[in-house]
């Protein structure tokens, strides 16, 4: 990202966090990070258009540090534990900023911000199913969405305890301890071969417009778009590797891996490699 712009970006969540949203004008936005009003347009066409760019911002961040461990030679729980870990980290590190927007319900639903977080909500259902499968192999698929909603909601009440009452955790500890009751989770289902509510047809209704339940079929599809498009030569190539990889009968983990990490280092390609990964774990 440039310069500039990410500084923006990280001046105006220190505002947000002290102000609130609808309190800060976009020229007290750009005073604090000495330039013009006018530098400011530049960037963003829009207050509004800069939280979207904010969320996206810090939502690949957390992305980078979770794919990070997806590279470590780790047992699929104990990777689970560690990306917990970090996700909940980055939740509290911005606990200001996050509690000024409940407070103010701000947020401006347009279709960008909107489809954003549909995005990032199935993204962390389809992470947590394909963790669930890699821990518990093949007979988890039945229950792996299911599973996959329950591991949220633990998630998302450890983080409201955060968030809300402030109250102070050993975020290892937290992970640790949900990774556990996950397990007496799975375990129990499977052995008692509960019949699921969720679905992969209920999840199917929330899946973003732009997703494929068929994982596979999406990632090869965004790849040959990639493949034809006017991307830079080595993103090309990197996506006709993985292309060619993942049309085999057997994909190769560590080239997808591989190539996963290649196209991290290309912001605009943070999000493939996230669902690379995630289906890869």
């Amino acid at each position: 990202m440039d310069p500039k712009k990410k500084n923006i970006i990280e001046q105006a969540i220190k505002l947000f966090a002290r102000k609130g949203f609808s309190s800060t004008s976009v020229q007290e936005i750009a005073k604090e990070c000495n330039i013009s009003k006018g530098a400011f347009y530049l960037h963003f066409k829009s207050k509004d258009e800069l939280l979207y760019e904010l969320f996206e911002h810090y939502w690949r961040r957390m992305q980078r540090r979770v794919n990070e461990v997806s590279s470590e030679p780790l047992e699929p729980s104990e990777k689970l534990v560690q990306q917990l870990k970090i996700t909940i980290e980055e939740v509290a590190n911005h606990r200001e900023f996050i509690i000024m927007q409940i407070r103010e319900q701000v947020i401006p639903f347009n279709e960008n911000i909107e489809q954003f977080i549909k995005k990032m909500r199935y993204h962390s259902y389809l992470f947590y199913k394909n963790h669930l499968v890699s821990i518990y192999g093949k007979e988890a698929e039945t229950y792996a969405w299911e599973g996959s909603l329950i591991t949220q909601s633990l998630v998302s009440n450890y983080i409201d305890l955060i968030i809300v009452d402030n109250v102070e955790f050993n975020f290892l500890e937290v992970a640790d301890s949900i990774v556990t009751k996950v397990d007496y989770m799975m375990k129990g289902i499977m052995e008692n071969k509960d019949a699921p509510v969720i679905t992969e047809e209920i999840i199917e209704q929330m899946a973003p417009d732009d997703f494929s339940l068929s994982q596979l079929d999406e990632l090869i599809r965004e790849l040959k778009e990639v493949t034809v498009s006017e991307a830079e030569q080595d993103i090309i190539d990197t996506a006709e590797v993985l292309t060619l990889e993942l049309e085999r009968t057997s994909p190769r983990v560590a080239v997808v891996k591989g190539m996963a990490s290649n196209l991290e280092k290309h912001e605009g390609y943070l999000d493939l490699a996230s669902k690379l990964r995630a289906y890869f774990i």
